[in-house]
């Protein structure tokens, strides 16, 4: 009886052409407004609502990035291939290729299992390009992609203060667990984690087997280092060198002969 009263106060008609898809529902409209069928416009309603739903989560996926990142630098989270200067012929513009080609492969295919290893002398531009390839996935993937950055030190420096605060989420275990949600991860300065070093070059049992377990959970990491491959296998056991380079063929960029950009002018 309501739904009758506000139809009549609105002046709504109920005519007698039925619509081309829902053939029993009765077409309605307004005096001068091309009539419609109530049962099209409800499912309009419902596809907006999904879409709205989808775009909601599609940001949400997005925003893992700038959410959940831990940078040494906030300028990081600017860095893109754009941004990555090179002059044509160089060796810069052949790595910025290089680093083009290893982001089409992982936002084409987010089925696809495989590290890559950017690796060489310290402020030429691993840090900048492995951004660059995490923000072109995060930017471009269809569908999205949950994309992460973790600047190692920091990371640890966060797991090991988690130890004496009871309250801290860097647990080991959030931590895996949030590493393990992304669809692809940076792990950014790796072998830099002094602080966390027993004596000696070799990291410390504890760093070794949060690694492996970190790139077991993980089969889609990006990682920057200042070793190269013998220096690697002094600091990490066979077991983490292993992870580090599985499915890496193909996928290794060498900056050691890139001059350090940050002594540029000096």
């Amino acid at each position: 009886m309501k739904d009758v009263k506000v139809a009549a106060a609105l002046s709504i008609k109920t005519y007698p052409d039925t619509c081309s898809i829902h053939k029993t529902c009765h077409l309605m409209g307004i005096d001068g407004k091309d009539p419609i069928c109530p049962k099209c416009e409800q499912e309009k309603i419902e596809q907006e609502k999904v879409a709205n739903v989808e775009k909601f989560k599609e940001k949400n996926i997005r925003g893992v990035l700038r959410r959940s990142s831990l940078v040494d630098d906030k300028d990081t989270f600017k860095c893109n291939f754009d941004s990555y200067n090179t002059q044509n012929g160089t060796i810069e513009a052949q790595i910025k290729q290089k680093a083009r080609s290893i982001a089409g492969e992982y936002y084409l295919h987010p089925e696809k299992e495989f590290n890559s290893v950017l690796y060489g002398t310290p402020g030429t531009g691993k840090t900048h390009l492995s951004m660059a390839i995490l923000k072109a996935v995060n930017e471009n993937a269809d569908p999205a992609q949950k994309c992460l950055f973790m600047n190692v030190e920091s990371l640890f420096g966060k797991i090991k203060a988690s130890f004496e605060n009871p309250n801290s989420w860097w647990t080991v275990e959030n931590v895996k667990d949030l590493f393990e949600s992304v669809d692809l991860l940076v792990l950014d300065d790796l072998g830099t984690e002094s602080a966390m070093r027993r004596q000696g070059d070799e990291a410390s049992n504890f760093v070794q087997e949060t690694l492996k377990e970190i790139l077991d959970k993980q089969r889609r990491v990006i990682i920057t280092t200042n070793l190269n491959s013998d220096q690697l296998n002094r600091v990490y056991n066979p077991k983490v060198v292993s992870r580090i380079l599985r499915g890496s063929s193909g996928h290794v960029i060498d900056f050691s002969d890139v001059k350090d950009k940050r002594v540029l002018g000096f």
